[in-house]
């Protein structure tokens, strides 16, 4: 997670008499060469005073007339000036302040500045949704507009493509399609986002995949002496009542031969940090093409925000896995999926991590399987420290004697290691 930046300022802003600005306000704040900045603000308004927080910050002013001026305080120390306008249902302005641009902390920058009230979910609570796609993306890109917008608690029932573009009958260009972006409400850069898988479910009868082992995952001399059958086929067929797959044209040894449908997303992300675009084969700390075979039904994976909203993409099914995606393609399909959505404020971990009844898992997305495993470990030892509140030395004993590791990703352009702890183990921690 960044620093949340130490942002002291004095704001003065005119708006319409009467206007109400009590409660709850979103800021944005914008320095050259920098990534906007955001922060959750909460005014209190008693007489011509104010109160109230901006991030982990306090804040006191006044309101008299037709002005309003506050400053942001940390230490009691002030670091910065802003003068803001009333425009629409919000503010805007510029000024100079400390942080948030270049040069660090310490600097002073100019800077312009937003103040938006947050979406208000509508009446009933949690909202249950069914969304058609009729746009897929080949990448991840903030640049991407939201197809739907939703709140936490919301659940949203769709289904994704596979990687070759097909779902069923109907074809797309390939490169694994997302479904999305979902927008959603409430979701601010340093925050993390909460993802449930309640239901993934295969929506058709047939799958393929690829029959040629990678050569990342052998030696050379394997790839140089393998002789593969040109016309070997890789296509599958998918009894969904037994819950099993077959080779729908098999060889003679292979007739007998069955794996359990165990539904799977290959990927799930945020938009990744700034103008950074990737194309859908690629992963990193935003998620992506994580391909972990775990990743399915009843799931909860928590994934960093780079950008408001989150903007949430999935796709690259498959219906079933082994380990590290060896031959390229899984059995890739297509899903039918139910998601759950919820917000963690003000704290992102550096990369996706996710859990199930059984276990904390974290990944480590790195450019070899060594730096994956370092990545993945020590994730997961964060978590423990974090939520756990473990020790350094309480952290080490545990692990050294539960963990467990999963190798992910090894055909695509970086690697992914998932490090895991059994939930039984954690159990018995006071």
């Amino acid at each position: 997670m960044k620093n949340a930046p130490i942002w002291i300022l004095f704001v003065t802003a005119s708006f319409s008499s009467g206007a109400n600005i009590q409660g709850d306000w979103i800021a944005e704040v914008s320095a050259k060469g920098a990534d906007p900045q955001y922060a959750r603000v909460r005014l209190h308004v008693e007489g011509t005073s104010i109160s109230g927080t901006w991030g982990q910050l306090t804040l006191s002013g006044t309101a008299i007339g037709d002005r309003l001026t506050l400053s942001l305080m940390r230490n009691g120390g002030a670091a910065g000036a802003l003068s803001a306008v009333a425009n629409g249902d919000g503010f805007s302005g510029e000024g100079r302040m400390r942080g948030g641009g270049r040069g660090g902390a310490a600097a002073e920058n100019a800077v312009a500045i937003k103040l938006t009230r947050p979406a208000v979910p509508p009446p009933g609570g949690p909202r249950s949704l069914d969304f058609e796609p009729s746009v897929f993306y080949g990448y991840y890109s903030a640049a991407n507009p939201p197809a739907l917008r939703i709140f936490p608690g919301d659940t949203v029932r769709s289904r994704t493509f596979d990687a070759s573009g097909r779902d069923n009958e109907r074809r797309a260009p390939g490169g694994n399609l997302e479904t999305g972006p979902f927008y959603v409400e409430g979701a601010l850069p340093g925050d993390t986002l909460v993802v449930k898988l309640n239901r993934v479910r295969v929506n058709r009868d047939s799958a393929r995949q690829g029959s040629r082992i990678n050569g990342r995952t052998v030696t050379p001399a394997y790839v140089a002496a393998a002789q593969y059958d040109s016309t070997f086929d890789g296509e599958w067929k998918l009894d969904r009542e037994k819950g099993v797959a077959t080779l729908a044209h098999p060889t003679e040894r292979m007739r007998n031969f069955t794996v359990p449908i165990l539904p799977m997303l290959g990927c799930i992300a945020t938009a990744p940090a700034g103008e950074q675009a990737y194309r859908g084969t690629d992963l990193g700390p935003f998620g992506g093409n994580m391909d972990y075979n775990r990743m399915g039904e009843g799931v909860t994976l928590y994934l960093p925000v780079f950008h408001p909203g989150g903007l949430l993409t999935m796709g690259d099914a498959h219906a079933a896995m082994g380990d590290g995606e060896l031959t390229g393609s899984a059995l890739e399909t297509s899903v039918d999926v139910e998601f759950t959505v919820d917000v963690m404020p003000g704290f992102a971990s550096a990369g996706p991590r996710l859990e199930n009844a059984g276990y904390l898992m974290a990944m480590g997305v790195a450019g070899s399987v060594a730096d994956s495993i370092q990545v993945a470990t020590t994730q997961l030892a964060e978590w423990l420290k974090r939520d756990y509140k473990l020790t350094d030395s309480e952290v080490a004993v545990l692990l050294g004697a539960v963990l467990q590791y999963d190798i992910t990703e090894m055909v695509d352009p970086q690697f992914n290691v998932v490090a895991k702890v059994p939930k039984s183990a954690l159990k018995a921690l006071r």
